[in-house]
C-alpha cells in the first residue's frame, strides 16, 4: 500500500508533525468517519491546514498513510511469531498480534472500505501478514501441535470468528472479550497429544 510519505527521512521537526497528523487523524476518523475535514485534523495535530495539506493532499493518502503505518507497525511482530522455535505459540502470537492491531483500527479499516481502499487493504494484508502466519500455521501442523484436518488458507475465517467479537465488546459485561475468545479457538484447534506429521 503505497503512503503519501517520500522515501527520504524526514527532519526531526517534520517527523513530529508527520507523526502527529496520523495521531490525530486517526482518531478523528475513527470518532466522525469520511465526514471530518481537513480543517480539523490539522486543528487536533496542532499543525496549519497548509503544513498537512503538504504532506497529505487528500484524506485517501491521509488514510493510507496510516494504515501503511499500523502495518509497520504489525509487521516485526509477525516476524517474530513466524520465525519462534516453537511453532504453536508463534501462530498464537502472531494472530493476538494481528487481533489487536485490529481491535486498534476497527474504525479506520471501516473508514477505509467505505472510502472504496477495501480491496487494497486486504491485498496488503495478505501479502504482508496472512502469507507469514499461513506458513507458521503450515509448520504448527507439521510439528503435531495444531489439528492436522485443516487448511492454512482457513486461517483468515477462524481469525475472523474472533475478530466479530471485537465489534461487539462495548455490548458485553467486560471489556476485551478477543482474547478469551481466541484461547477457546485455540483449545479447539490444538491436538490432544501432539504427534508429528509423517512426511508427505
Amino acid at each position: 500500500m503505497a503512503t503519501a510519505s517520500p522515501d527520504r527521512p524526514l527532519r526531526a521537526d517534520a517527523q513530529r508533525n508527520h507523526d502527529r497528523i496520523l495521531a490525530a487523524a486517526g482518531d478523528a476518523f475513527a470518532e466522525h468517519g469520511l465526514e471530518v475535514s481537513m480543517e480539523e485534523i490539522a486543528r487536533r495535530a496542532g499543525v496549519g491546514p497548509a503544513t498537512l495539506y503538504r504532506r497529505f493532499p487528500s484524506k485517501r493518502e491521509l488514510l493510507v498513510a496510516i494504515i501503511e503505518a499500523r502495518l509497520a507497525e504489525l509487521e516485526p511482530r509477525i516476524a517474530a511469531a513466524s520465525t519462534a522455535a516453537d511453532p504453536w505459540e508463534g501462530l498464537l502470537a502472531g494472530v493476538g498480534a494481528l487481533l489487536e492491531s485490529q481491535e486498534r483500527s476497527m474504525a479506520l479499516v471501516q473508514v477505509l472500505a467505505q472510502a472504496g481502499e477495501w480491496a487494497a487493504l486486504k491485498q496488503e494484508l495478505g501479502e504482508r501478514v496472512f502469507g507469514p502466519l499461513c506458513a507458521t500455521f503450515a509448520r504448527a501442523q507439521a510439528s503435531g501441535r495444531l489439528r492436522g484436518d485443516l487448511d492454512a488458507t482457513e486461517l483468515p475465517v477462524l481469525i475472523r470468528m474472533v475478530a466479530t467479537t471485537i465489534a461487539h465488546d462495548e455490548d458485553c459485561g467486560q471489556s476485551r472479550n478477543w482474547p478469551r475468545y481466541l484461547a477457546l479457538l485455540a483449545d479447539a484447534l490444538r491436538t490432544p497429544t501432539p504427534e508429528p506429521l509423517p512426511p508427505r
